[in-house]
């Protein structure tokens, strides 16, 4: 007989993350199957999480803090035919009825006259009687409450276990995680600045090539099929990065397209941000508006991002009648249906009205001219005021003189800000966002305390402006040892220029960083450092381990091991490093199911470098990338004759719970464990 429990506490043990009370962003989610994110998406998870939960303190209900990494467009109308369309709608009292599912025909003949003004496509249609003279016809669009539950769904439909969805960096976050929730893995394409930060298609054969030949290898119809490549997520234009493959970049678009195509790989245009490309002439254009692309392209459009109706959540899909048929089935199963007032407001928004045309060029034309001015603004704090367009100097300065600033702090601030920069050929040419570099202020240190990694960059800005923003880990960026920043400019101009007074402000503050910096450690480093633990040993261990075992190392099988391990312990290693010389390293592991949750399992520094506090730096960024990890507690062994590493790690708070015994060559010798609260030691030092 099943033992009685109440109904919540039954769930509560199922769900034990329900038990925390939590304030800003909910809970990340978790893949559908149950399994846990892969790596890289785990990353990303936790970074969004950060930023939007844990950063931030229990002052938050009555302190307001300064968020820099929103989402939201900037304060502006809704789109007027929009609007209008919805009251229309209210006012002919038909609010009684059920909507269909696969939404209101009339409306979605409205968004296919929209579609095909814009090039759209078919060349290869069916045969059915309704199909019109561009191959299409309204069983092509179905519209639902946002592209976010479009893009979920899609994932559902096109991938199996193990198909990956791939993903270009930097990206948009939050739909790394949703593929990966909706069953489907995924690999990210890294975009770079010689390529103008624009997807370069023979990097993108070249990565779905690879990808598929490793499934092919791994799987082998294991699972019945092998899983590929399903799907490339094209966002144009990009989220974060602002860039836009207009007609002058059709070709590249072509390529794209012909690249995914012949491997069978469908393309999810997203276009979510295509009407605020700022250059009118070279907005984004759509692939299905190539010849030869429709059916292997599934569009996305919204009005959340350009259209003021963030709120509402509306968007609609353009995609293969089959595609588009097992959506429908989807929506029906999951919501019953989308609301009509949805398609309303999309068909307000997405026709070929006159009415429309002159409605969208006034709109467009002066939520165009905000997000420019805006976006200069911003660049006149963090590159001053001459490295901005001279049609906006004027309106900038204005912005200054109606804050309460005096002119020697207006002169200051318009000089830009040090240690910040935009990153090389990354200036947005539409939406909402810039792209900032930190990596100047890595290794500098507040109060003591070194700013190494983004937590250290976003706690040192929240804990002294209130101020946070999304890092780089947030959105793929591809250099891991960058410290950078995705900042909105959508906000009031007054929030941005006291958000950048702030930063100036406490940036006065940081010291200079050390000689040496700390990260992840490198392929090239493992020589150095196999070197650093045989003479660390010889050096260490000269009358605790036997003469005979130290004289046995060897640099260059030492150096083999761990070139031979590198893939598996790459991301468990920290090196201390000067330029390219190695001073020191720790490596740390993650027990699962253990006594303790983390150990740390070396710590080694070069030895005519020991005492200058590189051991100490190694063991803090240790303690605080394990507590990142989820990790709540440390153990450390070392030999019981070893005095010197007893007595720093009892002065680093260790407390001594336990003894063993390990053979180490042909001797036995006995160790003892220190037990280390990450909880404590992690405590924010700014």
């Amino acid at each position: 007989m099943l033992k009685k429990s109440e109904a919540i506490d039954r769930l509560l043990r199922e769900n034990p993350e329900l038990k925390e009370r939590r304030f800003g962003l909910p809970d990340i989610g978790r893949r559908i199957d149950g399994d846990f994110f892969n790596p890289t998406v785990q990353e990303i998870a936790d970074a969004i999480d950060f930023y939007g939960y844990e950063v931030r303190d229990e002052f938050i209900t009555v302190k307001k803090d300064i968020d820099l990494g929103g989402g939201n467009p900037t304060n502006f109308r809704p789109f007027p035919l929009s609007i209008k369309r919805m009251k229309e709608s209210l006012d002919t009292s038909l609010m009684f009825k059920y909507p269909y599912t696969e939404g209101d025909d009339n409306i979605r003949a409205i968004l296919l006259d929209y579609v095909e003004s814009l090039g759209f496509i078919n060349d290869m249609p069916y045969s059915y009687s309704d199909i019109d003279d561009k191959g299409l016809c309204v069983h092509n669009i179905t519209f639902l409450p946002s592209t976010s539950i479009a893009f979920n769904m899609i994932i559902n439909i096109i991938a199996k276990p193990g198909d990956v969805v791939l993903i270009p960096g930097p990206n948009y976050g939050l739909f790394t995680i949703r593929a990966e929730r909706a069953g489907a893995e995924v690999e990210i394409l890294p975009l770079e600045a010689e390529d103008g930060w624009l997807v370069n298609p023979e990097k993108l054969a070249a990565k779905i090539d690879d990808i598929n030949e490793a499934l092919q290898k791994v799987y082998n119809r294991r699972k019945g099929y092998v899983p590929r490549v399903v799907a490339f997520l094209n966002t144009n234009p990009s989220n974060p990065t602002g860039k836009v493959m207009g007609e002058k970049e059709a070709k590249r678009l072509e390529e794209i397209s012909k690249v995914c195509q012949a491997r069978g790989t469908f393309v999810i245009d997203d276009l979510v941000y295509r009407d605020v490309t700022f250059d009118e002439e070279n907005i984004a254009k759509p692939i299905s508006s190539i010849p030869g692309a429709f059916r292997n392209t599934i569009s996305l459009f919204g009005l959340s991002k350009c259209y003021g109706l963030a709120s509402l959540r509306a968007g609609f899909v353009v995609a293969d009648e089959i595609i588009i048929r097992e959506l429908i089935n989807r929506i029906f199963q999951g919501m019953d249906s989308a609301p009509d007032i949805v398609g309303q407001a999309l068909a307000g928004a997405y026709n070929t009205s006159e009415e429309r045309q002159l409605v969208y060029k006034d709109y467009f034309s002066e939520l165009r001219n905000i997000y420019k001015y805006k976006f200069n603004l911003m660049r006149s704090l963090i590159d001053g005021i001459d490295a901005i367009d001279e049609e906006f100097k004027d309106k900038v300065l204005e912005a200054f003189s109606k804050t309460n600033l005096a002119d020697s702090e207006i002169k200051k601030l318009l000089k830009g800000i040090p240690l910040i920069d935009i990153p090389a050929n990354l200036l947005p040419e539409a939406g909402f966002f810039i792209i900032l570099d930190f990596t100047k202020i890595k290794g500098m240190k507040y109060k003591g305390s070194p700013i190494n990694t983004e937590r250290d960059l976003l706690k040192f800005f929240y804990k002294t402006c209130r101020i946070r923003f999304l890092v780089g880990q947030s959105i793929s960026w591809p250099n891991k040892d960058e410290l950078i920043g995705r900042i909105t400019f959508a906000i009031e101009d007054e929030l941005i220029i006291s958000s950048f007074k702030q930063m100036h402000e406490i940036l006065e503050y940081l010291t200079p960083k050390d000689e040496y910096l700390i990260r992840l450690n490198k392929l090239e480093d493992q020589e150095q450092m196999a070197h650093i633990k045989i003479d660390g040993w010889r050096n260490a261990y000269d009358n605790i381990i036997s003469s005979k075992y130290l004289k046995s190392l060897d640099y260059k099988q030492q150096t083999e091991r761990y070139i031979a391990s590198f893939e598996e312990y790459k991301d468990l290693v920290l090196v201390a490093v000067n330029n390219d010389e190695v001073l020191g390293y720790s490596c740390f592991d993650i027990k699962e199911d253990e006594k303790y949750d983390s150990e740390l399992v070396s710590l080694y520094i070069k030895p005519d470098h020991l005492n200058k506090g590189i051991g100490s730096s190694l063991f803090k960024e240790t303690v605080k990338l394990l507590h990142e990890k989820k990790c709540k507690n440390m153990i450390i062994w070392c030999f019981k004759d070893n005095k010197n590493a007893q007595k720093f790690y009892e002065d680093n708070m260790g407390s001594l719970v336990e003894e063993k015994v390990v053979t180490i060559g042909d001797e036995k010798y006995e160790e003892v464990g220190y037990y280390f609260d990450l909880d404590v030691l992690n405590e924010n030092p700014f």
